[in-house]
């Protein structure tokens, strides 16, 4: 894991900003969004974390609410001693208000419990430079790939914006094209990384029973 500062000052290697309070090309709080909005890619790349949730049997109930799981792995009906009793079939459903819920093909009497084994998104939302990400620390690099994808594109938007008044800044040293080409070796190195990492979860179907 790392804090956001640790992420940052990487990040600042990786795109030549030799000062953290440096605010040109790119102010701290758009480094800040572009590791967030980073770290979000993952879920969309299919780099998943796992997670394990325990609920209570509830009779004639058959749906759970959930905190983080987003897709189901298997649920694991244990009896009182935590012995596994079934597989018990499952899917799980956004809830349409903004969490997500388990949903049981049929209803479980009280006194048992359900262990949802599943998949959800990491962390993408850093609430200071100390908060730290849930990310193991070698694949840290992935996300900060496509943040400095997400800041050159920026810097391209910025090339259109002064490119209307014909006077460009003198830290705008490189062409569009450069800038379109690093751009793109950026995204593919990290679709490359996140399609690794992705190949390393376990991919498993829902299990019938036990």
């Amino acid at each position: 894991m790392a804090t956001l500062l640790q992420l940052r000052t990487k990040l600042n290697g990786e795109i030549g900003v030799v000062t953290d309070a440096e605010t040109a090309p790119w102010t701290t709080a758009v480094r800040n969004a572009a590791i967030a909005d980073g770290y979000a890619a993952l879920y969309r790349a299919g780099v998943w974390k796992s997670a394990t949730q325990s609920l209570a049997t509830v009779t004639d109930q058959a749906i759970y609410a959930l905190t983080t799981i987003r897709r189901l792995e298997r649920v694991d009906l244990l009896d009182s001693s935590s012995r596994v009793l079934e597989n018990p079939k499952a899917i799980v459903e956004d809830d349409a208000a903004g969490a997500w819920q388990l949903r049981l093909a049929r209803s479980i009497s009280t006194g048992s419990t359900l262990k949802v084994r599943g998949w959800t998104a990491y962390v993408s939302v850093f609430a200071s430079d100390a908060a730290n990400d849930d990310l193991p620390a070698e694949y840290n690099r992935i996300p900060l790939l496509k943040a400095k994808a997400i800041l050159w594109r920026a810097q391209l938007g910025t090339f259109a914006r002064y490119g209307e008044r014909q006077a460009l800044p003198p830290v705008m040293n490189v062409s569009v094209d450069q800038l379109l080409g690093m751009i793109a070796a950026a995204e593919r190195e990290f679709e490359d990384e996140a399609r690794r990492l992705s190949n390393l979860r376990p991919r498993s179907g829902q299990s019938q029973s036990a």
